[in-house]
Parts: C-alpha cells; structure tokens; sequence
C-alpha cells in the first residue's frame, strides 16, 4: 500500500523552508526506524508544489508512521504554509528498479 501525497503552498517565499522540513523529516523518519516504512519527497519545476511517496509494507507501519513523533514534529513546522491540507492518492506498485 502507498500514498502519493501532494503539498501545495501559501506563498514561495516558503519553499527553502519546505526543503528543510522535508530534509529533517526525513532524517528524523530515518532514526525512527519504523519497519515497512519507505519516504521520498520531490520538488516541482513549480515552486509551490511537491510530492511525496509513502510506501507501507502493511497496515502496523502505516499506523505506526502516522502516529510518528516525526509526522507530528513535520505537521506542526509546515502546517501554517500550505495553502491546503495535503492531497493523497492512494497508488499501487506494478513495478520499480529499487
């Protein structure tokens, strides 16, 4: 199971700011540790876009990612500059080089 999460926002004044959140959760992510979990994050050629991928081996390490001290530490710092709660897509994997 994966999300494919969109994140518009406010103003691109917020960009630097959105690249340095997303490094430092990912690096908080990475010392969590959570088993079945896999984050990648992406800028666009639009300064107020990104992406993410969120793959979860299964429901324990969706449920575990969410109720991350990261996620919480992530939401809290970027929440005021989107413009929008993120947008998710549930995906599905058909194939991949990794």
């Amino acid at each position: 199971m994966s999300l494919l999460v969109r994140y518009t926002l406010n103003d691109a004044k917020h960009h630097d700011g959105q690249i340095s959140a997303m490094e430092a959760f990912v690096a908080d992510l990475k010392a969590a540790a959570i088993p079945g979990l896999n984050y990648s994050c992406f800028a666009t050629d639009n300064p107020v876009e990104f992406v993410g991928v969120l793959e979860f081996a299964d429901d324990t390490a969706k449920a575990a990612f969410m109720g991350s001290a990261a996620f919480a530490t992530y939401k809290e710092r970027v929440g005021p500059t989107f413009a929008n709660p993120p947008q998710t897509t549930d995906i599905t994997a058909i194939a991949t080089t990794r």
